[in-house]
């Protein structure tokens, strides 16, 4: 299906600009990273009661208003979906490391048997005194407000599950927090059109989680020590930042001490290639985006005989970071 080729784009969190310079592995199939996905998604199944118990977990295709005015259980392609829990006692009760975990069951309408996941969120800025809570399940990006505390976030869940389900068939999702449960079905129109209109919604969540990270890193000690040189003139400071993308601003670069290059071999004692010795850190800001970020810098040259190495290529690792740290 295209849902499932387009399912690796929903899920990537990472910048692009914090990608330039990476060693290209070769590309999986679209079919092969959904699968690992939904194998590594902590889904266990189970037959689950059809029979609901209290309601305390509503969603609507708008924001809601005063009490549950609103709320929906059926759901079609396009509608944004909103989610508020009613609490029987204040939501601190319910919270473990600021975060509320909920157990999502889904299924096809008429099956019996219910596959179940867990979506957290953040709720460090809730008011915890209070008795109900408001997230996103498909928010409108415009009005988003949702941190996710785990990368299966709840777009990217909603897309993991559609992509096997036939449009046009009625899926069920089953959201519990402790005894509180409320559910929703949703039914998509055709697969393509349906990663469209999620794509932008799962960005924006992507995005949320991304500063939230940016905010909480901390810059590396490496750049409060003093900067030496490489004795290999193609490792000038000024060949390296050549390999840097552009339309940056560079605000922090450190060489540490140390030889210039150590070699690697493999288990036989070949040798392979042989790559820098010491660390190279360079703090920089993206003109275009605004962001700021800090990499590991790294670089190799492949062993082709005869003590002779071929050209620089280059690794990275980059982490966005608050621009305010970067000092």
């Amino acid at each position: 299906m295209l849902l499932t080729g387009l399912l690796a784009v929903l899920f990537t969190t990472e910048d692009a600009s914090a990608q330039f310079g990476k060693l290209v592995e070769k590309a999986r199939s679209g079919a092969d990273k959904a699968k690992e996905i939904k194998s590594n998604a902590n889904t266990t199944t189970s037959t689950v009661n059809k029979k609901m118990g209290q309601v305390n977990i509503y969603f609507s295709k708008t924001r809601f208003g005063e009490g549950t005015t609103g709320a929906s259980s059926d759901f079609t392609e396009g509608d944004y979906i909103y989610g508020r829990i009613v609490f029987p006692k204040p939501l601190k009760e319910y919270v473990s490391d600021n975060t509320i975990t909920f157990d999502v069951a889904h299924k096809e309408a008429d099956d019996d048997d219910y596959n179940v996941n867990q979506v957290k969120i953040d709720v460090t800025k809730a008011n915890q005194e209070a008795n109900q809570l408001d997230f996103d399940v498909l928010a409108d990006p415009k009005q988003a407000t949702t941190l996710y505390a785990d990368h299966l976030q709840a777009p990217s869940l909603i897309v993991m599950v559609m992509q096997y389900i036939q449009p046009g068939v009625k899926t069920e999702f089953n959201w519990k927090v402790e005894g509180l449960e409320g559910t929703f079905y949703l039914t998509t129109k055709n697969a393509q059109s349906f990663a469209a209109f999620v794509a932008p919604i799962q960005q924006k969540a992507n995005s949320f989680a991304q500063n939230d990270d940016a905010m909480k890193a901390d810059l590396p000690e490496e750049f409060d020590q003093p900067s030496h040189a490489f004795a290999d003139p193609q490792l000038s400071k000024a060949n390296i930042l050549k390999y840097l993308p552009e339309n940056i601003e560079v605000l922090k670069f450190v060489v540490g001490p140390g030889d210039d290059y150590k070699v690697m071999k493999n288990a036989l004692g070949v040798i392979l290639y042989k790559q820098t010795d010491r660390y190279i850190m360079v703090a920089y800001k993206d003109k275009k985006t605004g962001n700021c970020y800090y990499d590991n810098v790294i670089f190799e040259r492949p062993y082709e005989g005869n003590g002779k190495y071929g050209s620089l290529k280059v690794r990275t690792n980059g982490e966005r970071i608050d621009c305010s740290k970067i000092k």
